[in-house]
Parts: structure tokens; sequence; C-alpha cells
């Protein structure tokens, strides 16, 4: 079986997820979960409120599609006791990758976001040809911008969940767990009072976690880029293909800057799903800790 490998407390100095030199416990706190099916499975505990209280740690999960985990995993997944997986995947996405490999009487709650834009549409054509020349470099941005509104009816299912303590521990996921769960969880945390630079740091940690399967695609793309005879400049293509896969801050900023010119602030984001204050009250006393 796959050891569980440490995340370093300090996150913003960015240690590999999967780093055999990085295996010794911290504080006897493991943020990342290394999974030989999934490779962004990672706890949200530990992080600090600006209250300087605790977020609780083997509560919250964020992670990728499971629908790939081994036996192994499983195990690992049953240890830690998750008792509830929320899927963000599309019916199209989970015909295409299967269902959530699970250990039995773990309950599975569908709450599909769509990644369906004419962005996305550019994506699949770049993915294809490897021509990243009109794959905008501020796509990341406007993903995590538009996500918030997109994703309204899933993220308000996610927080009513968090509020029932009989749900806990709870893991998220959509398919890498890097946009709509990248978005989930900055909602989450900003509901929990964690600074926005925390949030950041933890947007970030999937760029670590997911460092060999971006770097693999990239070689990929750019391979085939090679053989594109459209393609006149293949460095700049590659510097495109590059910002696509590599996660920067001001991409989960997106987010944040929607939220505050549409709404103002979060919680007024969060009043207009429907989220009222008991509920984020309620959110916090199951992760906060005491």
């Amino acid at each position: 079986m796959r050891k569980l490998i440490v995340l370093g407390i300090a996150i913003s100095a960015f240690i590999g997820c999967n780093n055999p030199k990085n295996s010794a416990k911290q504080d006897d706190f493991i943020r990342t979960i290394a999974l030989e099916g999934q490779d962004n499975f990672r706890d949200l505990g530990n992080y600090k409120t600006t209250e300087g209280k605790t977020v609780q740690q083997k509560k919250i999960y964020r992670s990728g599609t499971l629908s790939q985990i081994t036996e192994e995993d499983k195990t690992i997944i049953q240890q830690l006791g998750i008792k509830t997986v929320i899927n963000f995947l599309t019916e199209e996405e989970i015909s295409q990758r299967g269902a959530d490999n699970l250990p039995d009487n773990i309950k599975s709650v569908y709450l599909p976001i769509s990644g369906d834009n004419d962005e996305a549409a550019i994506v699949l054509q770049a993915r294809q040809t490897g021509d990243f020349s009109k794959v905008p470099v501020e796509l990341n941005y406007n993903i995590h911008k538009l996500l918030p509104e997109v994703g309204k009816d899933s993220y308000y299912g996610l927080f009513q969940l968090l509020t029932d303590a009989s749900n806990y521990p709870v893991l998220f996921h959509c398919s890498h767990g890097v946009h709509r769960t990248g978005t989930a969880a900055a909602l989450l945390l900003s509901a929990l009072n964690v600074p926005w630079p925390t949030i950041e740091s933890d947007y970030l940690l999937s760029n670590e976690c997911r460092q060999h399967e971006s770097q693999m695609r990239i070689n990929q793309l750019d391979s085939v880029a090679r053989y594109n005879l459209d393609i006149i400049d293949f460095k700049e293509n590659r510097k495109n293909i590059e910002a696509f896969y590599i996660l920067q801050p001001e991409y989960i900023l997106g987010t944040k800057k929607h939220i505050e010119e549409t709404y103002g602030s979060f919680a007024k984001y969060f009043e207009h799903l429907g989220i009222s204050e008991q509920d984020i009250l309620a959110i916090q006393q199951n992760l906060i800790q005491k």
C-alpha cells in the first residue's frame, strides 16, 4: 500500500505532494493523502481563521474524481471515516470517466456543475490539435469568475449538506480537483473566515499534487503541436499550454473579484444563494475547533 505523504504545514513553501523526502510527519498532521488512483486528494483542515481559530482536521476533504481509485485507495478512504462524497461532475462526464469507485456505505451526492461554454469548446479543440494560440491566457481566471454563477445550485447544495453534522467527514470533488472544486474550497474557507492568502495557497497546492500529470499533458500537447503546420511559434504555443495547466494565484482571484464586484461581499453572495447566517454558523460550528 502506498504510504500517506505529509505536506508541510507551512504551505507558503510549496512542497511536492508525492515527494518521499517529505514523508516525515509535521505536527502529526497529514494534509495530502497520496492515492494510487487520485493525486489531488487532501484535507482542508488545520488552516487558521482570521480569529486565530483552526479548521478541524479529518472533517472536510477535496479531491479529483475517484473513478480510478484502487482497492488499497478504498481502504485508505475507509480509514479516514468519510461518510459523504459530493460529486460535481455532470452525467456526461460520469459516463465518460466512470462513476466513483467508493467503499460501501458511503453516501454519494451528485451536484453537477456544467463546464459547457465557448471557452471550453476552444480548449477542447486546442487539446485535439495542440494549437493553444486561441486559448486566452486569462481562461482559468474567467472559469473561476463564471463558476459562482453556473455553480450556484450545487454550491448551495454543498453548504446545506455541510450544516448537518451527521454527514461528516465530507469529501467534495470534480474531475481534477482544480476549477469546480477549487471554487468550492474558496467559498467554504471564506465562510470559515480563513484569510484569502491562505485560500490562494491551498488552491496552488494542486500544482504540486498534479505536477507529474500536468507536466505529462504539457509535453504531450507540445508534441502534438509540432506536427501541426498551422502553428508558427512553437515556443509561444508551449507557453500558452503551460499557462493553462500551471495554476497561478490570480486564477482563483476570479472568484473573489466576481463576488465582491457583483454582490459586495461573500456574505452577500451566500445570502443571495439562500444560505442563511444560521447555516454559516452551523457550518462553522461543525468545522472550527472548539
